[in-house]
């Protein structure tokens, strides 16, 4: 076992490098999203009679789209912390001489699965509210017109990455933006109710399904981030 965790090192850390560029100020940048909707900070109002309760006469009072941008990105941000405690943990075990501790690895993994479930119910709420809620056709015409190729060259962001946010909003798609937000969540809690499985057997987990929780984590807050930066370059 030692000798297979130890071979893992170097490809561990090229994925941890992947989401080093991410930081809590990019995601919160993530908020200008909300221009892209009535109501926003950008001066376009919402039509009268929009944003009702199902079934009710009364306006919405819930909390803001940009209020659950920030909510479910501090909860991924504070699940992300713990996976890579969680990582730490795995990567040192193969030091110890008498293997992994279980019990540890289940409380760091618990607290992860934790607020990524809490990160998975604001956005399911966000996605809900925005799907309601009216565009600013000012801000979505920016968004079609941006020039996507260009400022990916310019600031270096990972093609790949990148092309899957610019397809959503050069089509002027930002609700689209915040369903990936939810279905990544979903993503990284099922590869994480596999990794408590073993983990809550007594079995080291499998290196793919460590690899594939840290690769989500990494292409999710990097998505998150990408989008951020485009919306703070249109402000």
């Amino acid at each position: 076992m030692k000798k297979r965790t130890l071979s893992t090192i170097t490809i561990l850390l090229v994925c941890l490098v992947l989401a080093l560029p991410v930081n809590l100020s990019a995601f919160l940048c993530g908020n200008e999203g909300e221009k892209a909707y009535c109501g926003g900070d950008s001066g376009n109002p919402c039509p009268p009679d929009t944003l009702k309760t199902s079934g009710s006469s009364e306006v919405y009072a819930g909390p803001t789209i940009r209020e659950l941008i920030i909510e479910g990105g501090g909860y991924v941000l504070q699940s992300s912390s713990y996976i890579n405690g969680f990582l730490n943990k795995i990567e040192l075990s193969g030091l110890s001489t008498t293997g992994p501790d279980y019990r540890r690895l289940q409380e760091t993994l618990k607290s992860a699965i934790f607020y990524m479930e809490q990160a998975r119910a604001a956005y399911l709420r966000l996605k809900t509210l925005a799907e309601a809620t009216p565009y600013n056709q000012e801000v979505i015409y920016k968004l079609i017109s941006f020039e996507y190729d260009k400022f990916q060259k310019e600031n270096r962001l990972f093609p790949y990455v990148f092309a899957r946010v610019g397809d959503f909003l050069s089509s002027g798609d930002v609700t689209g933006v915040f369903n990936e937000f939810y279905r990544y969540t979903g993503q990284i809690l099922d590869l994480m109710y596999s990794l408590e499985k073993e983990i809550n057997a007594g079995i080291f987990p499998d290196i793919s399904n460590v690899w594939s929780v840290n690769q989500a984590y990494a292409e999710f807050k990097l998505f998150g981030q990408y989008a951020a930066q485009v919306f703070y370059s249109i402000k």
